[in-house]
């Protein structure tokens, strides 16, 4: 499957817009933001965390009747991927401007981007985390305590060795 371009997701998005029957929230996370972020030319899915239950009922609801033929991945509350984002990891998410009328796209913030990507930890993430640590300034210490809030479905000792590696060899 080819990636999903920046406009791609925009005119995706609007589609889906039109079709909602109220407001909802979404959080890009994972390649999708580092595609609005413009740090990747296109994502190879599309992912979104949905902080509201009932958005993402509403956003599941219109995906099963527009089929968009592109992969989605949406995660409720504060979970994505693997990991359960920390309280608060909503208001570090920055707006992104679409004009859409009932879709308020947010992004997840750099620092929550590497973190969310520590446990799988293959070749593409490690680019990711070097293209969020440059983008975002990020230092070793704000890295390594913004990782200890989080919490995870998965091993602890493979987050946690995946973040020696990443302290230890991309500052």
């Amino acid at each position: 499957m080819a990636g999903v371009s920046k406009k791609e997701l925009l005119d995706f998005l609007d589609l889906f817009d039109q079709e909602l029957d109220r407001n909802i929230v979404l959080i890009a996370v994972g390649g999708t933001a580092m595609t609005l972020l413009g740090l990747k030319a296109s994502t190879k899915d599309i992912d979104f965390n949905i902080p509201s239950n009932s958005d993402f009922k509403e956003f599941n609801r219109v995906n099963d009747r527009i089929k968009p033929g592109v992969k989605i991945d949406s995660w409720p509350s504060n979970i994505i991927f693997s990991e359960i984002l920390p309280e608060g990891y909503v208001k570090l998410t920055t707006e992104y401007r679409t004009g859409l009328k009932k879709i308020d796209v947010r992004i997840l913030s750099p620092i929550d981007i590497i973190c969310s990507k520590i446990s799988r930890f293959n070749e593409a993430d490690m680019e990711d985390i070097r293209d969020c640590i440059k983008y975002a300034s990020i230092t070793k210490g704000h890295l390594a305590k913004r990782a200890n809030q989080y919490s995870r479905v998965g091993s602890d000792d493979v987050f946690k060795q995946n973040l020696k590696y990443i302290l230890e060899n991309m500052f």
